[in-house]
């Protein structure tokens, strides 16, 4: 499928940059907290369209045929979070956004998130604002399925996918290792990157599983791996098992 503009927004243009991708400078955003203000706060400035559909690093469209005009109907729709019983749509990481709501929650936002994902911060927290003051609509359930996913797995093709815990599902084991290496120290030491290594176990990629705890011992050092698993709440026998890859 086509796209208006694709833009990536960074502090640093890549010494590669793909045909008919603009880069936009924009400042370093270096912490979670940092990312969700600029979403919250900023990313409305830099749109000129009536949606933007906003892609981290760890996702990507999948199936362009799975669009549906009807996501384009809503001014927010993103992965379903099954872990709550309300307002589970949803996930920021891979979502389309209207404008209109840029601009809303540029309105209202917090100057501080508590810690918050912007994700979570926009269809919770101040979900029933922009409802009511601003005219928003998040997108139902089962159209958000078909949209994309994360935690919850679909039951059949979507538009795209969010999380690192998931790219060892649409990536061979080169592109995992190339992306491994290139990884920064912070998401290296994230508990996401744990699950990663995990998973990549579980499923028998063992070349991947075995380079991500050779880059995270690299990071770590031998001597503070026990307590970067207990920081992480990994059980003592699956910080043994992966210890043995």
């Amino acid at each position: 499928m086509r796209f208006d503009r694709a833009v990536l927004l960074s502090s640093a243009r890549p010494a590669t940059l793909a045909a008919g991708i603009e880069h936009v400078a924009i400042p370093a955003l270096a912490s979670r907290d940092a990312y969700s203000r600029f979403i919250l706060r900023d990313l409305h400035h830099h749109i000129d369209t009536t949606h933007v559909l906003i892609v981290q690093w760890d996702g990507f469209v999948l199936d362009g045929t799975a669009w549906d005009g009807a996501f384009a109907a809503y001014d927010y729709i993103g992965a379903v979070w099954d872990w709550h019983t309300q307002r589970r749509v949803g996930n920021g990481g891979f979502s389309l956004r209207s404008r209109k709501l840029l601009k809303a929650v540029a309105e209202i936002a917090p100057e501080q998130t508590a810690g918050l994902g912007e994700d979570e911060m926009v269809c919770r927290v101040l979900a029933a604002r922009l409802e009511s003051e601003f005219g928003i609509v998040f997108a139902p359930e089962a159209l958000a399925r078909r949209f994309a996913y994360e935690r919850a797995l679909p039951d059949g093709r979507t538009f795209g996918f969010h999380g690192f815990f998931n790219l060892w599902r649409h990536l061979g084991d080169d592109e995992l290792l190339e992306i491994t290496a290139a990884l920064p120290v912070g998401l290296v030491r994230s508990r996401e990157f744990l699950e990663y290594a995990a998973c990549c176990l579980a499923v028998k990629k063992y070349s991947a599983a075995h380079a991500a705890m050779r880059r995270l011992l690299a990071c770590v050092g031998g001597d503070g791996l026990d307590a970067h698993f207990r920081q992480a709440g990994v059980a003592p026998e699956f910080a043994k098992m992966l210890l043995e890859i």
